[in-house]
């Protein structure tokens, strides 16, 4: 691992100088990602996305909500997701997930944010107020709004299919009859589009994952991606619009996931030499990668302490340090 060492000094130069030669950021990153699809302010984006995602739908309009999920067991851990909103009209769910590496237990994770989403429309009624809830309670005490769990995959997921977008509910095994047509997975994988971009058999889906998957080698925005989808798209993830702040977590992202693929290579390269499988190998890795990001979250919620400490207001500590708000309070309430 001494060459891996090695190899992360002068890292903060590098990716400085490779994000000054961007016009456009990678939108797969999580400040990326959340500035164009996570800003109450600029809903439009999101709201473009699920719609073609989920054309039946027909959604009007979007409301953001918080992406922290407390476990309704005092021990448990809570969940947080990427991006969550809920649909004016009906109350609808959408969460969405921004999956940058292959895991190995990402759709049970899918299923899991599921049975968070579902129980909090159980508990509080999103979208409702208080004295409507009590009307309903006795006559549906188990209803919920229709709920969609999607993921933007940066990987292959399905190797076997052409498909880019992939739709999961719960079935019957024996005729595939739904059990419920409330709940619903939707998977989106960025890196397979079917068609030339400029081809007028690319569809919209097509040109939105070609746009995400390869934004960062744009110099302009091509004649191809026009609409005022991508008019948005390009102009929120150019970096010179960004603030200072958001310039500062795009560098760490980038610092992060060259670390991330440095070292899945330099792990791939000794096990090859030490003639372990290819599967053992990956094994390896992601047990490393999983201990880079806890010391990294643990660094940070150091700084964290250390600037609420000195005074600093908890927004600004978030944005200096890249964590959520609520992280900060939750730090800030336990010193």
């Amino acid at each position: 691992m001494e060459n891996f060492k090695g190899r992360c000094k002068g890292r903060k130069k590098q990716v400085r100088e490779k994000r000054m030669l961007q016009r456009y950021a990678d939108v797969i990153s999580d400040t990326v990602f959340k500035r164009l699809f996570g800003d109450e302010k600029f809903p439009d984006l999101l709201l473009y996305l699920l719609r073609h995602l989920i054309p039946e739908r027909k959604i009007s309009s979007i409301v953001y909500t918080s992406q922290e999920h407390q476990s309704a067991i005092p021990e448990g851990h809570g969940i947080r997701v990427d991006v969550e909103c809920y649909e004016s009209e009906t109350g609808a769910r959408f969460a969405v997930e921004m999956q940058a590496l292959r895991t190995e237990h990402f759709h049970d994770r899918l299923l899991l944010y599921s049975t968070y989403i579902i129980q909090e429309q159980h508990d509080v009624g999103v979208g409702i107020s208080l004295e409507e809830i009590r009307n309903r309670e006795k006559e549906e005490k188990y209803s919920y709004a229709p709920s969609y769990v999607i993921a933007l995959m940066n990987y292959d997921d399905n190797k076997s299919s052409v498909e880019i977008k992939h739709e999961y509910a719960i079935t019957d095994l024996g005729d595939r009859h739904l059990m419920t047509d409330k709940i619903k997975y939707i998977t989106l994988e960025l890196p397979k589009y079917h068609e030339p971009i400029d081809s007028p058999a690319a569809t919209v889906l097509d040109k939105f994952c070609y746009a995400l998957h390869n934004m960062t080698t744009f110099d302009k925005r091509p004649k191809y991606l026009e609409g005022k989808f991508f008019e948005m798209l390009f102009e929120r993830a150019e970096i010179a619009k960004f603030t200072p702040q958001e310039v500062m977590k795009y560098e760490r992202d980038m610092l992060t996931q060259w670390d991330i693929d440095d070292l899945r290579e330099t792990v791939r390269h000794e096990a090859r030499a030490e003639g372990l499988a290819e599967g053992r190998a990956e094994g390896r890795a992601e047990g490393l990668i999983k201990g880079i990001d806890k010391g990294r979250s643990e660094s940070l919620a150091m700084v964290a302490r250390n600037l609420l400490k000195s005074g600093m207001k908890p927004d600004d500590v978030a944005d200096n340090t890249t964590l959520s708000i609520e992280k900060v309070l939750e730090i800030q309430k336990n010193l």
